[in-house]
Parts: C-alpha cells; sequence; structure tokens
C-alpha cells in the first residue's frame, strides 16, 4: 500500500519546517563553532573515504566547483586536510582529511551533540531512539531513490594508510543507530545552503 497525497504532503511540510528551523538552531550556534556545517560535512565525508579527487567531492556533496575550491582551501589552511597528486593522473590532485582534522571533525560533533542534548531534553530515551529510527529510514529511503549512499561518518572508516582504501568495519550496531541526529541534521542543513 502506497503513502496517501494527503500523507505525503503532511510529511513534505514536516520536513522543510525540521530544514527551517535546523538553520535557525545551527545559526544559534555559530559564533561557538570553529567550522561551518559546510566545512564541517564535508569533512565527516572525508573521515569515511579515501582521499578523492576535489571534482568527486563536489559531486557527492552537490557543492558547486568554486564552493569546493574556497571549502577546501579554507580547510587545507587551518591544516584539516592535505592534497598530494593523483598517482593516476599528475595533473591532479587527491585530498584526504588529516589527523587534526578528523580531532575537529570528533570535538564538532560532541559539541553539536551537547547541544542537542539540551534542546532534545523533553524527549524520553525511547521517543529519540523511535525518531533517530524514523529519521533514518527517510534519510534511506531517499538515499536509495537517488542511488546515493551515506556521506557521513556512519559509513565505515577508511584506513588511510591502505594504498586501496580499505574500510575498516566497524563494530555491530542496530539498525537505528548508524547514524546520529546531528549527523542528519548536517546532511539536512547542506542541502538548504
Amino acid at each position: 500500500m502506497s503513502v496517501s497525497q494527503e500523507t505525503a504532503a503532511a510529511l513534505v511540510q514536516e520536513l522543510f519546517e525540521l530544514q527551517r528551523v535546523m538553520r535557525r538552531v545551527l545559526k544559534e550556534s555559530t559564533a561557538e563553532r570553529d567550522l561551518s556545517v559546510v566545512q564541517m560535512s564535508l569533512l565527516s565525508h572525508l573521515a569515511s573515504v579515501p582521499a578523492r579527487r576535489a571534482k568527486d567531492i563536489g559531486a557527492d556533496s552537490g557543492l558547486g566547483a568554486s564552493v569546493m575550491s574556497r571549502q577546501l582551501s579554507h580547510l587545507e589552511k587551518l591544516g584539516f586536510i592535505e592534497r598530494a597528486p593523483d598517482p593516476e593522473d599528475g595533473r591532479a590532485q587527491l585530498v584526504k582529511i588529516t589527523e587534526q582534522g578528523r580531532r575537529a571533525v570528533a570535538d564538532h560533533l560532541e559539541a553539536d551533540t551537547q547541544r542537542l542534548i539540551e534542546r532534545l531534553g523533553v524527549l524520553s530515551e525511547d521517543d529519540a531512539a523511535q525518531t533517530r529510527e524514523g529519521l533514518n529510514r527517510l534519510t534511506d529511503i531517499f538515499l536509495t531513490s537517488l542511488g546515493l549512499e551515506r556521506m557521513t561518518t556512519c559509513l565505515p572508516q577508511v584506513d588511510p594508510e591502505s594504498a586501496h582504501g580499505a574500510r575498516i568495519p566497524h563494530a555491530p550496531q542496530g539498525p537505528a543507530t548508524h547514524t546520529t541526529t546531528t549527523e542528519t541534521t548536517h546532511r539536512l542543513e547542506d542541502n538548504v545552503l
């Protein structure tokens, strides 16, 4: 049985309202953040994949070439990413996250989590888990319909020393624990910037 027009329209309205309010929530924390939401999303993605060309990162994120170039330059100046010649094409460069960049991702996710805990204080643990499960399911449905995969640290971590970018498996997790509310927030925010 498919979703009715009325239910789908109500869900779309709720998703747009969530995007709007998450922009406000994130904007309020701007003064406390060293990295923008876009920069944090890029670093989270780079923490989950082997070194990649900037154009491929741009294709995954939906960012234009000029925005991507500016963001990567800023992250490089901060020491969060580094570039190296692509061994398969000397004209191209590969971008990878540094250990300092990985620490920045962990620090920002922890800070975002603490800020969200304060806002989510009215939810019980069960309510929060059900909400996360619902958001995960919607995200999976949308990603599947687009033929895309998740871009953030919920993916298995990549061994940066591996020549082929071998994935380091995560510890097994339940079906509702493969992403965080913060990661979902970052994906939603990135899509409306």
